[in-house]
């Protein structure tokens, strides 16, 4: 805990938390409960320390909350994406690039229309389309802070002797292409679009089909302007 932080203290008859709360006043309050999942992890998120299972768990003031709820779970997995992606071919996975979508071709014909229709809504809203490289030094990393509190999650490698990254966001590109010149006020706003394609190295055990992967393409966008507009 930092200097001049607070943090809570829950107790439960015998147990003692310091978490960040809250707890119920007693487990007399819990009528309902089951387990929802459970998922691999490590010790202090750190790959070279010993294996954890993660469990999850809901709870309910009585047992027909929690059978509402099974049913909702119920439905839900008829329409998991996975399930769906599976059955009309539209996404495969591969163990030989793990979080990584292979956009079949049924897919692929979804996955442009939607491009389509966003960069149409670029052009009605004043956006300019960009590309942006995939690969930066981590200098540039270090400077917009991301080595710092983020580089655990950033793939990096070597390139004769300097240290490299796959770009997990598409921030600090745009910036370097706004900085490339001298802009007048009478230049703004200028807003940048993007379908960047970004990685991000999350755990093996988190990774979940679309939702949470390690390579995926971002609809993302950055309006450069003056305080007044």
């Amino acid at each position: 805990v930092g200097d001049g932080e607070r943090t809570t203290v829950y107790r439960c008859g015998d147990l003692i938390d310091l978490c960040r709360g809250p707890h119920v006043q007693h487990t007399g309050k819990v009528k309902a409960f089951a387990c929802s999942r459970h998922s691999a992890t490590c010790w202090l998120g750190e790959t070279s320390n010993d294996s954890l299972q993660r469990m999850y768990g809901i709870s309910f003031p009585d047992k027909k909350m929690l059978k509402v709820w099974k049913e909702n779970q119920e439905k839900a997995k008829e329409r998991d994406h996975r399930r769906i992606a599976n059955a009309q071919q539209l996404v495969m996975f591969h163990e030989l690039s793990p979080g990584s979508a292979f956009w079949l071709p049924h897919g692929t014909r979804i996955y442009q229309k939607l491009m389509n229709y966003i960069r149409d809504h670029y052009w009605k809203r004043g956006y300019d389309e960009i590309i942006t490289p995939n690969i930066y030094n981590l200098d540039l990393w270090h400077q917009s802070g991301h080595a710092l509190h983020y580089k655990d999650a950033m793939f990096c490698f070597p390139v004769e002797n300097q240290e490299f990254a796959l770009k997990p966001m598409n921030c600090p590109g745009h910036c370097l292409m706004f900085a490339n010149s001298i802009r007048s006020y009478r230049d703004l706003p200028m807003r940048f679009a993007d379908f960047g394609v970004l990685h991000r190295n999350e755990l093996s055990g988190a990774l979940t089909g679309l939702t949470r992967v390690r390579r995926f393409q971002q609809d993302d966008a950055h309006i450069y302007c003056r305080e007044d507009q």
